[in-house]
C-alpha cells in the first residue's frame, strides 16, 4: 500500500510529459494499430489542435462509458485517471 501525502500526483511531470496519465494514454494510443489509426483520423479534422483534442477525448470517453458502464469504485477511480489526459498534448506531439 501507498503512503499518502499532500502532493498532487496529477501535476507532476512523467517522462517528458505533463503527467502520468498522459504518458500512458499517448503510449497505449501510439503503440497500438487500432488505436493508432484514430489518432490519426483526430489528426486529419479540420481545425485547431483543440478541436482535434476534444474529438478524440470524446471518443475514448464514450469507450470508457461502455467499458465501465455500472456506478462503483472502478468507474470513479478510470474516469479521474481519464480525466488528467491532457488531450491537447497528445495531440500537439503527434502532429508531425
Amino acid at each position: 500500500m501507498s503512503s499518502s501525502n499532500n502532493i498532487n500526483q496529477s501535476s507532476i511531470p512523467y517522462n517528458g510529459w505533463s503527467n502520468y496519465e498522459t504518458w500512458l494514454g499517448n503510449l497505449w494510443i501510439t503503440n497500438d494499430e487500432y488505436n493508432y489509426s484514430i489518432l490519426c483520423e483526430a489528426l486529419r479534422l479540420d481545425g485547431d489542435i483543440y478541436k482535434k483534442a476534444e474529438w478524440l477525448e470524446r471518443y475514448y470517453h464514450s469507450q470508457l462509458d461502455e467499458v465501465v458502464s455500472e456506478y462503483s469504485l472502478w468507474q470513479d477511480l478510470i474516469s479521474r485517471a481519464f480525466s488528467l489526459i491532457s488531450w491537447t498534448e497528445i495531440v500537439e506531439s503527434n502532429l508531425d
